[in-house]
């Protein structure tokens, strides 16, 4: 099964894509230039505020590495592209001569609808959020600022043009474990996601197809502008990054969301 993954350069995706490319899989890979991995905060923040954004992103940092680990990539040559560049013709070009049977996206910008005619028919999605409630930006961020952090997990959907709304192959849901924080909760259940990977691109090769479940309701569209740094202070002030804590511990609400698992794993 030849695969193309299209990802960003964080250390979750490196992950990912040396997944890939262990598994025999990987044929080609994209990565699109993101935003520094720890960015400075805004300029108009109080410094009490600053304090706050710093420790988030440190935080992110220290997470990622902790649960993916500081690996170097191991496919050689990959394309790539800065930011906003997923929709060239370079991209297709590439694409068109590696001729995949599958393209996995995760971490980059949105697919736009002149890009579908250069891809395969299976387009995967490896979206950090669960699918309808969680759709679009930040969505390992808002779960635990509702007070849900059992709705942070991984939804891997067929691509459309509407944003993470295509037909769900498979969902993880969160890992919580005791003293975790927000990062550690969002790492451990994008890994999970990660991993599920590969036995759906074998079902997918065994069985010559894989199935999926159309999105029932409209659910949410998180944007990234929905997110503001105040909204940290929840998380970090008030709750001391506890959430997960206050969850296993039963004292936030315990609903649990209800996933749509393929049957091949």
């Amino acid at each position: 099964m030849n695969v193309i993954l299209f990802t960003s350069n964080h250390p979750r995706h490196i992950y990912l894509a040396n997944l890939l490319n262990k598994s025999g899989f990987l044929s080609g890979l994209v990565i699109e230039k993101r935003e520094e991995f720890v960015p400075s905060p805004p300029i108009h923040l109080t410094e009490e505020l600053k304090e706050i954004f710093n420790k988030h992103f440190e935080n992110r940092a220290l997470a990622e590495k902790e649960v993916f680990g500081d690996e170097t990539l191991t496919f050689s040559n990959p394309l790539v592209v800065e930011a906003g560049e997923i929709n060239s013709s370079k991209v297709w070009n590439y694409v068109v001569e590696k001729a995949p049977e599958i393209v996995i996206t995760t971490g980059i910008s949105v697919i736009k609808k002149e890009s579908f005619p250069f891809l395969p028919q299976e387009i995967w999605n490896i979206h950090g959020g669960l699918s309808p409630w969680f759709k679009g930006a930040i969505t390992h961020f808002w779960p635990s600022f509702l007070l849900k952090p059992q709705y942070t997990g991984t939804t891997i959907h067929y691509i459309t043009e509407k944003i993470d709304a295509g037909n769900i192959i498979h969902q993880t849901g969160a890992v919580m474990q005791k003293g975790d924080g927000l990062h550690q909760l969002a790492c451990r259940s994008l890994k999970k996601g990660y991993d599920s990977v590969i036995d759906l691109i074998k079902r997918k090769q065994e069985k010559g197809f894989i199935k999926s479940v159309k999105q029932k309701g409209t659910g949410k569209l998180w944007l990234k502008s929905d997110w503001q740094p105040i909204h940290l202070e929840l998380i970090y002030k008030f709750y001391n990054d506890r959430i997960v804590d206050l969850y296993l511990e039963g004292k936030i609400p315990q609903e649990n969301p209800r996933l749509i698992e393929n049957e091949s794993l």
